[in-house]
């Protein structure tokens, strides 16, 4: 659908079969993709914000949805990967680069911030991650699940922002959200985590076999949430209220007009004030003052970052 909507932004009226055509789908696929295209936007996400999906016989109109005109931008780490793969070529190639290529990488170096730095540094300075070294683990841990073994991890934790060893005994994986969650028995607390398994970064599988606990206490990805001695109270514009109504991790909800003030209990601010820059204006700290100048020296560290950049003519 990412490619479906600027083609019609840029071919209004095009036919059913001309798109099933180009995009090589079955009409009834492309009846549910603009089906569902009608419910994309956005935020608010209210009626006026949403895309506009018009058939006319048989024939699309898309409208409201100019800032899909723009073509795709690669990601960074896409980027990154197409600097590598180009350079790698380069150098099979066993000739000099064309110019073709060499234009391609420099625009690349551009992109990615780096255009006045020699390509031997370009390269040095870019790192992919390893896809390969989670699949193993999740294959190990896996195995862990199954014949119940205990495992020696070590782990990055997000909510506290360390990097900590641990043996846990492995109960189950489960995916969601774009990534592998293990639901395990943690010996250093003695209750019932979740880790994300692509912050797994060593991984053992001993011999020791374990039984699972009868009652499990579930604390929540982002480690202790919902309890703790810090008191936090955010207030939520309209605009994000009904996505703070869902989420598990407040221990109370108050309506406040338009408005919605969430409460929760936890032992580590560092990470809440990381997932509360997501929010922007859409999100006000009632409490506790720490939090209000944590999140406020980092926006003005990003912001100085910025700053900085514009003074050496970036944008």
């Amino acid at each position: 659908m990412l490619s479906l909507i600027p083609y019609v932004l840029k071919h209004q009226g095009a036919t059913f079969d001309e798109l099933c055509e180009v995009f090589e789908v079955s009409r009834s696929q492309l009846v549910d993709d603009l089906n569902l295209i009608f419910l994309c936007g956005q935020p608010d996400y209210s009626p006026a914000d949403l895309i506009d999906v018009f058939i006319d016989e048989d024939r699309v109109f898309i409208g409201m949805a100019d800032y899909f005109a723009r073509p795709l931008r690669f990601t960074p780490a896409e980027l990154s990967g197409l600097y590598l793969a180009c350079s790698a070529l380069a150098r099979l190639a066993g000739a000099p680069v064309s110019p073709g290529l060499s234009s391609v990488m420099e625009k690349i170096r551009d992109a990615l911030g780096m255009g006045e730095l020699p390509p031997d540094e370009v390269e040095r300075s870019l790192e992919l991650a390893s896809h390969a070294a989670e699949g193993e683990i999740l294959s190990e841990l896996t195995r862990a699940c199954e014949e119940r073994l205990a495992v020696d991890m070590e782990y990055y934790s997000y909510g506290r922002d360390e990097l900590t060893r641990r043996r846990v005994n492995p109960l189950s994986l489960e995916f969601g959200m774009g990534h592998w969650y293990l639901r395990a028995w943690d010996e250093p607390s003695g209750e019932v985590r979740v880790f994300r398994v692509d912050r797994v970064k060593e991984l053992t599988v001993s011999g020791e076999r374990f039984q699972p606990p009868d009652e499990e206490v579930f604390e929540g990805p982002y480690g202790a949430v919902g309890g703790g001695e810090i008191t936090v109270r955010l207030r939520f514009a309209p605009a994000l209220a009904g996505w703070a109504r869902e989420q598990p991790i407040f221990s109370s909800v108050e309506e406040e007009g338009a408005f919605l003030v969430c409460t929760l209990k936890t032992d580590k601010l560092s990470w809440l004030e990381r997932e509360l820059l997501s929010c922007g204006a859409g999100v006000e700290v009632l409490e506790p003052r720490e939090l209000r100048e944590g999140l406020r020296r980092r926006v003005e560290r990003i912001l100085s970052l910025y700053a900085e950049k514009k003074k050496r003519g970036g944008t």
